[in-house]
């Protein structure tokens, strides 16, 4: 359902990651500029309310030494505790660690949500666990569904991103200080495939021409959830930046109401990731 097109969001919020997405079970992060702070960060908030999740790749990262470690071609075993990195291999001169293909995790989130379903049948009727029943509640996921090479802002070729249809919300990352600036190519990753957004301003009307050919808007994700994060630590008015882009969302509206496929929900959101102080309000 799309917006009014008034430029006034109806209500703003604040908090953490994890509060961002909603407390969705799975979350994947694609884009530039914070990915893996955001993965980290947001694995750590739910393993603090007392969750356990796993945290992947569907590409290749840097190794995770924040948390448990999982090498092995099959995921985390349904009991596993805490917060645990499952990856499948190491790239030799990189040292980079390789994930599972996206099916492999598509098949593991489907297999915890049938193992949730049976831990259900496990519990007593006065709430106390039987002896040898799975553990309660939900196993959450976070995953980095894409690679950037460390850079402000990623351009797609048709085989990226890496998102598994799971997903119950993603994310698209952008560094939110290129806000303001010129956009050079050595800030993009790929940028032979967004030639026209370099050499300009970054402002409410780039980023918008960004947005709508992102995978925000490809056919393929319009059944998730998404937010589209900027991620910065640069000293920004925060509600100003979403206003403009508020703002531009209004002019553009009719058009994009024409799209063949929309997100079935939209937030822009901004703030540090690292730090967990966010803002947000929802476009539709």
């Amino acid at each position: 359902m799309a917006g009014t097109g008034t430029w006034l969001p109806k209500s703003w919020e604040r908090g953490s990651l994890w509060a961002m997405t909603r407390h969705e079970q799975v979350v994947t992060f694609i884009g530039a500029g914070g990915k893996t702070t955001c993965l980290q960060s947001i694995t750590q908030e739910i393993e603090k309310a007392g969750h356990r999740v796993v945290a992947t790749t569907t590409t290749k990262v840097f190794p995770e030494e924040l948390m448990y470690c999982w090498k092995n071609p099959n995921p985390p075993p349904y009991e596993q505790e805490g917060a645990c990195f499952w990856y499948v291999d190491v790239m030799g001169e990189s040292g980079k660690w390789v994930g599972p293909p996206l099916k492999a995790v598509d098949d593991a989130i489907l297999e915890d949500v049938c193992m949730f379903e049976k831990s259900g049948v496990q519990v007593g009727v006065l709430g106390e666990t039987l002896h040898g029943a799975l553990p309660s509640g939900k196993r959450f996921w976070v995953i980095e569904g894409d690679g950037a090479r460390r850079l402000k802002l990623k351009c797609w070729q048709p085989h990226e991103p890496q998102i598994p249809r799971r997903s119950d919300c993603v994310v698209l990352v952008l560094d939110g200080g290129l806000w303001g600036r010129v956009l050079q190519a050595e800030q993009v990753h790929r940028p032979e495939s967004c030639l026209d957004l370099l050499g300009h301003v970054w402002n409410a009307e780039q980023a918008w021409r960004y947005f709508l050919r992102s995978p925000v808007f490809a056919a393929q994700y319009a059944h998730m959830s998404w937010v589209i994060f900027l991620n910065t630590k640069v000293s920004l008015d925060l509600e100003k930046l979403l206003l403009d882009l508020n703002r531009r969302w209004g002019d553009i509206q009719r058009e994009v109401n024409k799209l063949e496929y929309q997100p079935k929900h939209l937030r822009l959101a901004a703030g540090d990731a690292k730090e967990g102080k966010l803002q947000w309000f929802d476009l539709w």
